[in-house]
């Protein structure tokens, strides 16, 4: 019998060896020590005989900034097509290049532009023998008539034959100016200067009226197009100034135009900003376009009043002439304020400056 009761106090040791160790870890752990909430942690505290500059923290209606995604385009974009139907000869440039004004872009094949010139020239010299020989027979009738050999039906149908070849001069004359400006459509040039963004043919493409060889973008003026959700797009107005950030720079943006309607899939609005000229942000770049939407009360105190260490942040709060350094959490930082998110109550006094 002595030997279950031995088994049974080995065990009764066992588990009070662990029991043992358990109470000890929670103990090492705080366990039986109170704690204070995330956030409200004062550590230490000394009298301040002289505490410096402070401010109190105070609620305060600020706007709820929100930024949008956006896209940097150009002002102008230029779609180089011919407007006859003719053969790529040769393309100048390529997408990258920067053109001039004037510039030669495309060559197209005149040839058969320059056939329909000369035959336009063509039948303008035709029309100009016909009237030729009708001024020549209404003269002759108007003669004969005069001298009563020839009658008024006579006359009448010379010069009417006068003023039909007269009309026809002015219509092949008319079709030669046409036919030349054709020919000098044979060379496609930039009309101002700028990027080359699209090469949309090669040399061998028949190029037809209205279609694109070429597309270009100018440099000078650039703008921000944001798509902002309908809730926030109400409150915008033409020419109302907004902030953009581009590669952690800040400019300055206002808006030129507003879609009359929403997206009736996304439920936004699109927006186009015009950027400040002295920014040279390439087209395509990606960009936040920066709105107050809306309002909120935030708990605010100066940003200086908030010391950093690591990811800790942590303010003194002045109570009496006693200095705490007290943890808090902060939020976003506008103008030299930050919002407290927790840690600190509305008229507390906080120590700016050389404190931290």
């Amino acid at each position: 019998m002595a030997h279950p009761q031995r088994s049974r106090r080995k065990l009764y040791q066992v588990l009070g060896s662990i029991l043992g160790m358990i109470v000890l870890l929670v103990w090492i752990e705080g366990g039986f020590t109170a704690k204070t909430p995330a956030g409200v942690t004062e550590i230490a505290g000394k009298t301040e005989p002289n505490p410096g500059p402070s401010a109190r923290a105070e609620f305060t209606e600020i706007d709820d900034m929100r930024s949008w995604p956006a896209t940097v385009s150009a002002h102008t974009v230029a779609q180089i097509a011919s407007k006859v139907p003719a053969r790529v000869l040769e393309i100048t440039v390529r997408p990258g290049d920067n053109a001039k004004a004037g510039q030669v872009l495309v060559r197209l094949d005149e040839r058969e532009l320059k056939a329909r010139l000369s035959q336009a020239r063509s039948v303008l010299a035709a029309a100009e023998a016909q009237w030729a020989k009708a001024s020549a027979d209404a003269r002759r009738t108007q003669t004969l008539f005069d001298a009563e050999a020839a009658t008024r039906q006579q006359l009448d149908t010379a010069l009417a034959a006068s003023r039909s070849g007269a009309a026809q001069i002015a219509e092949a004359r008319a079709a030669v100016g046409a036919a030349a400006s054709v020919v000098s459509e044979g060379v496609l040039r930039a009309p101002f200067d700028g990027a080359v963004v699209k090469r949309l043919m090669e040399p061998g493409d028949l190029a037809l009226p209205g279609q694109p060889v070429i597309t270009m973008q100018s440099m000078q003026r650039l703008r921000i197009e944001a798509a902002i959700p309908e809730s926030c797009a109400r409150s915008l107005q033409q020419g109302q100034e907004l902030t953009a950030r581009i590669d952690e720079k800040t400019y300055l943006a206002r808006i030129e135009e507003i879609a009359p309607a929403a997206d009736a899939q996304t439920r936004t609005v699109l927006i186009k900003t015009a950027l400040d000229p002295r920014t040279h942000p390439q087209p395509g770049t990606f960009a936040w376009l920066e709105q107050a939407c809306g309002r909120h009360r935030a708990l605010l105190i100066p940003a200086n009043a908030v010391s950093h260490t690591g990811q800790l942040e942590s303010v003194h709060v002045l109570i009496g002439r006693i200095s705490r350094l007290r943890h808090v959490r902060t939020g976003k930082t506008r103008g030299g304020w930050v919002e407290v998110l927790s840690g600190l109550k509305e008229g507390e006094t906080v120590l700016t400056g050389a404190k931290q």
